[in-house]
């Protein structure tokens, strides 16, 4: 009767173990399902990238800034800034004269302006965007509208590609897919959310808050639930980039 019981609680928790290991291989792709229509771009100094045709206005790149596969996190970024750091705050944040009320660049409001005349840019300027300056002059960082051409135009499915969570989109025009991986933010120095939530830059201040010199547009990925363009980030925190080519 021992013995049987014995077995019988043996028997049940490989079950167990089996049908959660089912569950995680529903959660999985394979690359085979990821980056359907790659085609390749030249960006600066002729090095290639690879891009998809979604049917869309712009051509997404495969992968994120600093990442060689699409499930790599690659590299974070401050709104405007061109190059990663180990460190991100608004005391060393490129478009700031060390604190909350003196932006330097893109600002809106005297009272959040160095010297207390905003220039009132809203878009960043190809100086200050970290795709164009690392990858040539046809990519970009996204802007709001191609985000939500994305979402509007694509099935989203939140998924694990090589056991990085995040997003496939995959266009209902032609068929073809990216991966966004839920790779966090860097705030000040640690990655935080990764695996539960990404968030990526826009070319854009927002206009979702009352104080447009702070924040811009991001495009918000929350696992198991459904990505958004309503949301926006303090400028000086670090998030990766999805650059777009233009042709």
């Amino acid at each position: 009767m021992k013995k049987s019981f014995l077995w019988a609680f043996a028997t049940i928790a490989v079950l167990t173990v089996l049908t959660g290991c089912e569950k995680e291989d529903e959660d999985a792709i394979s690359m085979d399902d990821v980056n359907k229509g790659v085609i390749k771009k030249t960006g600066k100094n002729d090095k290639e990238y690879s891009v998809v045709d979604l049917g869309l206005s712009v051509l997404w790149a495969t992968c994120n800034i600093g990442a060689d596969s699409p499930e790599q996190y690659g590299d974070y970024f401050a709104w405007g800034e061109t190059q990663t750091k180990s460190y991100y705050a608004i005391d060393n944040y490129a478009h700031c004269n060390g604190d909350i009320s003196s932006f330097t660049k893109y600002t809106q409001h005297p009272d959040k302006t160095y010297l207390g005349t905003p220039d009132r840019k809203k878009t960043l300027e190809k100086t200050d965007d970290a795709a164009t300056q690392l990858m040539g002059e046809n990519w970009r960082v996204p802007q709001y509208d191609d985000f939500e051409e994305l979402r509007i135009r694509c099935s989203c499915k939140c998924c694990k590609l090589n056991g990085t969570w995040g997003y496939l989109f995959t266009s209902t025009r032609n068929g073809n897919s990216i991966f966004f991986p839920l790779s966090g933010m860097r705030d000040p120095g640690d990655i935080m959310y990764s695996g539960e939530r990404g968030y990526y830059w826009s070319n854009q201040l927002t206009t979702l808050t009352n104080d447009k010199t702070i924040e811009a547009d991001v495009f918000d990925l929350l696992k198991s639930s459904t990505p958004t363009t309503n949301s926006y980030q303090s400028r000086e925190i670090g998030l990766p980039i999805r650059p777009v080519y233009i042709e």
